[in-house]
């Protein structure tokens, strides 16, 4: 088997389970999908979680002032979405700890994660979670040019314009298709296999 999958900051912050956060539409319902591709026989799993502290520089007030606070360490915000099943995790790999630095992909937090799936045996990464055009975009980004396969899984992923900060879904698409990263349900990994 030489293919992972990278569940993208699938937590309660993205989602109206934290409306105060950065809830992205759709967020919440996103699980059944992500626990569907959890069951298939992906040689590993790794997970990213937002992990910042309450003075990020991306929050408002702060130097990028682009989102509200979320995500937070230690809060409820920073916590995996209720019933994903996180035991299929193999790594945890926590990102945008730094007040000055911003990480939406776990490759700009993580440099050495795409030698290290390298090292593992790995040609091709499934990419899905929160949010598909922001750091599930970079991070599908980053892995293609290190030169992965990437696909990403549109209907377990949750997306969201930030206007504020250039980011749109139908332009990180667009650039993405572009990149040779692939977009499908998940349905097409259960029925012609990973």
């Amino acid at each position: 088997m030489t293919s992972s999958l990278l569940v993208v900051d699938a937590q309660r912050g993205f989602t109206d389970l934290c409306p105060d956060e950065l809830p992205v539409p759709g967020g919440s319902a996103i699980v059944p999908a992500v626990n569907t591709l959890l069951a298939l026989p992906f040689a590993r799993v790794d997970a990213t979680q937002d992990w910042h502290p309450p003075d990020h520089c991306s929050f408002l007030g702060r130097r990028d002032n682009l989102y509200p606070p979320h995500c937070v360490q230690g809060t409820p915000g920073a916590e995996f979405l209720p019933g994903l099943h996180t035991h299929r995790f193999s790594a945890v790999w926590r990102k945008g700890y730094d007040r000055d630095f911003e990480a939406y992909a776990v490759t700009a937090q993580h440099p050495g994660f795409a030698a290290f799936l390298k090292a593992s045996g790995i040609y091709t990464v499934v990419v899905c979670g929160i949010a598909t055009n922001i750091c599930c975009y970079f991070a599908a980004r980053d892995l293609r040019q290190a030169g992965f396969d990437v696909l990403m899984v549109e209907n377990a992923s949750a997306g969201i314009d930030v206007p504020a900060a250039g980011l749109f879904q139908e332009r990180a698409k667009t650039d993405a298709l572009a990149m040779g990263i692939q977009y499908a349900p998940f349905e097409k990994l259960l029925y012609h296999g990973i």
